[in-house]
């Protein structure tokens, strides 16, 4: 049996999907990006992102979308019963990995540093694009208590 569970607490989906679904004690969370939840048609605005008339990136703020993008896991992670330390996997996503890995360490590292020896596993790859154009996107497994 499993449960399928969406928020308004998070950006909407990009597609035809749930933030979540329980299976049991586990939680898997669809892909995560830094969308401002609410913030118009779409959820489109992205922190720290400036964009052409045609869409291209022209410039963004890698630092705010990594804030953002672990704001919107953790809403997704309290609106299904779950939270931050029940976190077991994270595979990362990054369109830029030779000039944002780095910064992302140093983020990642402050938001996990109070877990001690339970912090989750995780996974960083570079991919050449993302459904939206934003610099990452987080896709997560918890438990759920």
């Amino acid at each position: 049996m499993s449960d399928s569970i969406s928020t308004s607490s998070a950006p909407k989906p990009v597609g035809s999907y749930p933030h979540a679904r329980r299976v049991g004690n586990l939680l898997f969370l669809s892909g995560v990006g830094p969308r401002v939840a609410g913030s118009g048609n779409g959820d489109s605005k992205v922190p720290g992102l400036e964009l052409s008339e045609r869409g291209e990136i022209i410039t963004y703020d890698f630092e705010a979308q990594v804030h953002a993008v672990f704001s919107n896991v953790k809403a997704i992670l309290e609106a299904s019963g779950s939270s931050w330390e029940e976190l077991i996997d994270i595979q990362v996503f990054l369109v830029n990995m030779s000039s944002d890995f780095a910064t992302f360490n140093r983020i990642y590292a402050s938001y996990f540093s109070g877990l001690g020896e339970n912090r989750p596993c995780r996974t960083t790859v570079e991919v050449n694009c993302l459904p939206t154009p934003i610099a990452i996107e987080l896709k997560c497994i918890a438990s759920v208590k």
